[in-house]
């Protein structure tokens, strides 16, 4: 006989329960938000607009964080990474990304003024900056070699550091967040070379990135100095041998532009030239899409300017 009933566990259905529960809380966060931009005299379009992209951002977390996501409990990091996923996996125009930040600013303000958390989660967050910007396709050889030549300017002890972080920009198409998070096993020594697995800091599985003579060259100079604490994994640490931030990659890719006179190059650009290099090279889309961590090669081509 056919069973008529499924049998849930009862940890499955307090799961289940307590994400309703949490995703209730967010509906009535929003609502009340609602409530206040309209109270503060904000156009109706207006506030349909934030109200919809701060949706579309809880959806987002919800599928980042499985077991439930609460409004309230926003983290800077959560929203970096929300930025970095609207450039980078959306594709998405700055002007349009600095719209959905914008509204998670003014909601992460409401929620602080409200004593409905502690701090302002948002209050840090840059927004995606949209002029004076280079076109990575004007990028040349030149124009690379000039940004790494910046590099050795600096202090001796990092200049190595400096160098092979931005080869693995430019050369490997690497996200800040994964230079950042590159640990030691993630080098991976094969005859004749070297290639990376990567844990892909978007959520999809890992992939794996065979690396140029340039790239080895520069990752080997920096493994003779770099410093040996047995505390940290990283690859890329600072002077006093801890793991180096987010923030430090790009003040370093910004340092270089400014001393090499292209004040404009951004490590996002040196993402887009690995990409459009290798689209130009291989011809091959879905190869391309692969090696950046990319869903889907529509995505891929947004990113690259090539869906229209």
């Amino acid at each position: 006989m056919r069973r008529l009933f499924s049998r849930r566990s009862p940890f499955v259905c307090f799961c289940c329960w307590v994400k309703g529960m949490i995703a209730e809380r967010n509906e009535a966060i929003l609502n009340q938000f609602g409530q206040y931009l309209t109270h503060i005299a904000l156009s109706p379009k207006t506030v349909t607009n934030y109200l919809a992209d701060l949706r579309a951002f809880v959806r987002w977390a919800e599928h980042r964080r499985p077991q439930g996501f609460l409004l309230t409990a926003v983290t800077p990091g959560q929203i970096r990474a929300y930025r970095s996923y609207l450039l980078e996996e959306q594709g998405r125009a700055p002007s349009t990304i600095n719209r959905h930040l914008q509204a998670l600013r003014k909601c992460c303000a409401y929620i602080s003024q409200a004593n409905l958390a502690s701090r302002n989660a948002a209050a840090e967050i840059s927004l995606v900056k949209v002029q004076h910007q280079i076109d990575p396709a004007q990028l040349t050889r030149i124009n690379l070699e000039a940004l790494l030549a910046a590099a050795d300017n600096g202090r001796a002890s990092i200049a190595a550091r400096d160098r092979a972080i931005l080869h693995l920009l430019m050369y490997a198409g690497l996200r800040v967040t994964e230079v950042v998070e590159l640990q030691m096993e993630d080098i991976i020594f094969d005859y004749p070379g070297l290639h990376l697995t990567i844990r892909d800091s978007q959520g999809g599985g890992p992939r794996e990135i065979p690396l140029p003579d340039a790239v080895c060259k520069a990752l080997n100079a920096w493994m003779v100095i770099r410093p040996t604490p047995g505390k940290y994994q990283q690859v890329f640490l600072s002077q006093e041998g801890k793991p180096i931030s987010a923030r430090t990659v790009q003040r370093i890719v910004s340092r270089c532009a400014k001393a090499s006179g292209q004040p404009g190059i951004t490590s996002q650009a040196l993402r887009r030239v690995y990409a459009l290099h290798l689209l130009k090279e291989s011809n091959d889309l879905a190869l391309v899409s692969r090696r950046v961590g990319h869903k889907s090669r529509k995505i891929t081509a947004t990113y690259l300017g090539l869906a229209k």
